[in-house]
Order: C-alpha cells, then sequence, then structure tokens
C-alpha cells in the first residue's frame, strides 16, 4: 500500500515538475525563429523545436523567417510632369537576421509598412509619363529601394512590384493631349520636308494651329501641380518624421 501511494505520489510530482517546465518554456513553430533574452539581454537565435526557460529571467521574442507578402493600399503619387497616379504595391519577403529584425527595430511590420511607402513615393516621384510606363523597371527600381533601406533591420527582399498602377483622369487627360500634339508635330514636320507650305500642311495634319509650346496644356495646371508637389514633399516629411519617432 505504501509503495503504491509512493508510485502515485512520484507520477503526480513528475507530472506537475513537466507542467511547470511546459508552461515556463516556449515552442518554435518550423517557418519561425526565436531570440533569447537572459536579464534582458540578447544571447542567442532558436531554432524550431521546444525550448525550456527560467522564470522572470529568460524570454523568448519569436519571428516569422518564412517568405512573406505585404501588400500596401493605393498612394496618391505626383512624378516629375506633375501627373497624378495612383499605385498599389506588393512586397514579398523574409527575414534573415532575426537578431536585427528584434533588436534595431520595436515593430519590423509598421516599419516596413512605412518603408514600402517612402520606397513607392521615392521611385514613382523619379518618372515622368514615357519612364512610367515601364513597370518592369519600376518593380526593380522599388526592389532596389526596399532593399537598401531593409538591410539594417536584417529582412530581405524577395520581390516588389506595382500590381496596380494607373493614372487620375485629369493625368490621363492631360497625357493623351500631349500625345496627339506631338504626334501633329511630327506629321507637320513630314509634310513640310515634302514640299507643303505650313497652310496646306496645317490643313492635312487636321488643325488650324500649333500651340507655341508642347507643353501649352500642361501649363493651365501648373498652380495646382505644384501645390501637389508641395503636399506630396510635406507627406514625405511626415511619414519621416513618424519613422525618426518610432525608432
Amino acid at each position: 500500500m505504501v509503495e503504491k501511494m509512493g508510485d502515485d505520489l512520484f507520477v503526480i510530482v513528475a507530472a506537475t515538475v513537466g507542467a511547470i517546465v511546459r508552461a515556463a518554456g516556449v515552442q518554435v513553430q518550423s517557418g519561425h525563429k526565436g531570440m533569447l533574452f537572459h536579464f534582458g539581454r540578447a544571447t542567442k537565435v532558436l531554432d524550431h523545436g521546444f525550448r525550456p526557460l527560467i522564470p522572470f529571467f529568460q524570454t523568448v521574442t519569436i519571428v516569422p523567417t518564412r517568405s512573406r507578402t505585404m501588400d500596401l493600399p493605393s498612394q496618391r503619387v505626383v512624378n516629375q510632369d506633375g501627373l497624378v497616379y495612383f499605385a498599389d504595391a506588393n512586397l514579398v519577403y523574409h527575414v534573415e537576421d532575426v537578431r536585427k529584425a528584434v533588436i534595431e527595430i520595436d515593430n519590423l511590420e509598421e516599419g516596413m509598412m512605412q518603408m514600402l511607402m517612402l520606397g513607392v513615393q521615392e521611385v514613382l516621384r523619379a518618372t515622368d509619363r514615357h519612364t512610367i510606363s515601364d513597370t518592369a523597371a519600376l518593380a526593380r527600381a522599388l526592389e532596389q529601394n526596399l532593399a537598401t533601406r531593409l538591410e539594417p533591420w536584417g529582412v530581405v527582399v524577395d520581390k516588389a512590384g506595382f500590381p496596380t498602377l494607373s493614372p487620375s483622369a485629369k493625368s490621363l487627360r492631360i497625357t493623351q493631349l500631349d500625345e496627339r500634339v506631338e504626334e501633329r508635330h511630327i506629321q507637320h514636320k513630314s509634310f513640310r520636308a515634302h514640299g507643303f507650305n505650313t497652310p496646306t500642311a496645317l490643313t492635312l495634319v487636321g488643325t488650324r494651329r500649333f500651340p507655341r509650346s508642347r507643353t501649352k496644356a500642361l501649363q493651365r495646371l501648373a498652380l495646382k501641380r505644384a501645390a501637389i508637389r508641395r503636399e506630396a514633399a510635406a507627406r514625405l516629411v511626415r511619414i519621416k518624421t513618424a519613422i525618426q519617432v518610432d525608432k
């Protein structure tokens, strides 16, 4: 009887100790890694599996390391020509250096979203109406921009791009008008080169006159575009200030 009670007591004690160890430990799932902190100091990167911890003295921060996708909602961007575009962007990334991802920034995902916003603004603001149509080049530029920004946080960019990139209705009209004027200028020069006088060449092109400059149509919106640029610059300043405050 005493032996049986002793066996039962041993089982109870062993189960209790096992439960305490289990509760005090941490399970790092596959596709994740953990950063072990001892007395608040980062000491070791943990691979997947169960790790027992010393309560109150050791803690673990778990970080997903498999490739993940981040989507940026539609952003309003003004390019070099003062044309307004609406762009959706996405980023595929993975965490390579867990120590940097945990120590160098308080909230990795929030910081990456802000960097993605800045990258989209910088890449598209540097374009004009010709280069903005090259989506492959834009994707490469965005990848390079983000790779530089995210490397200090231990993040590697796998892929980035613009699933949607479209001009506003007014910008589309301006672009189409500018293309028609350019096309008629080329036709006019061709007719003049073949010996037609100016009035005849203009008649053949289908217009009475050309604007003094190809940018005449754009000049009507010069003041508005300047205000849009100021607004975009102020927005970038606010985002950068928010990032500095987070740091």
